[in-house]
């Protein structure tokens, strides 16, 4: 395997455990803090694919790095954020589904 293969395969690792572990958590704590688990798992996510290659997961990124910190200190703000911020992303599903025929 070469080196980019072995460093894909930690990252997606890495990330499936978070997500495992992250399971039980979700039992317990609010609704608001596994929200945020999920979409940190998502950043994750979009950053092994790669963003550069991609304008829109680019800006994501960039916007959730930006509002993250809401979760732990105006829950009202990163709840109204989290609503745009998954509006942007069934909007551009939408617009790939639409342009690959689908």
């Amino acid at each position: 395997m070469t080196a980019a293969g072995e460093e894909l395969d930690r990252a997606l690792y890495e990330t499936v455990t978070v997500l495992v572990c992250s399971a039980p958590l979700a039992l317990d704590e609010t609704r608001l803090l596994s929200a945020f688990r999920m979409l940190d798992a998502a950043d994750r996510l979009m950053g092994i694919m790669g963003e550069h290659d991609d304008a829109f997961l680019r800006r994501a990124r960039a916007d959730y790095a930006a509002h993250r910190m809401l979760a732990m200190t105006d829950q009202a703000a990163f709840t109204d954020w989290m609503s745009r911020y998954v509006a942007e992303f069934a909007a551009q599903a939408l617009r790939r589904t639409r342009a690959e025929g689908v």
